[in-house]
């Protein structure tokens, strides 16, 4: 794994919604946990929005509520990536480092915008 990839240090500040990261480049990056519970690459939440974007019916109603953003807790898994468990006790989706770097919002990586973190 490449340096730029690697992290020396996360933070999740749960009150504003963001994960920051610092890399062992030094750079910053900063993730909302709106985008990374979005973005969860585990097989279910891949499926629902494979399923969502197949869906020719704009009209979708759900009695369940959205997913929660909030992360209840975080662990590391391996040397590559991080896990999170969301306050509604989803927590199968492993976020690997490269993927998060790749993914990286700030404007000097993506000026487009982050891509998805994984292509359904």
């Amino acid at each position: 794994m490449s340096t730029e990839s690697r992290p020396q240090e996360f933070t999740i500040d749960r009150a504003a919604g963001v994960m920051y990261v610092i890399w062992l480049d030094d750079h910053h990056s900063e993730y909302l946990l709106t985008w990374l519970r979005g973005n969860c690459p585990c097989a279910t939440c891949r499926e629902e929005r494979r399923t969502a974007a197949l869906a020719t019916d704009l009209l979708r109603l759900s009695a369940t509520p959205p997913p929660s953003a909030a992360i209840a807790g975080a662990e590391f898994v391996g040397h590559y990536a991080i896990r999170f468990t969301w306050t509604d006790g989803h927590g199968a989706g492993i976020f690997p480092f490269s993927a998060l770097r790749a993914a990286c919002p700030c404007l000097d990586c993506n000026p487009d915008g982050a891509p998805p973190l994984v292509i359904d």
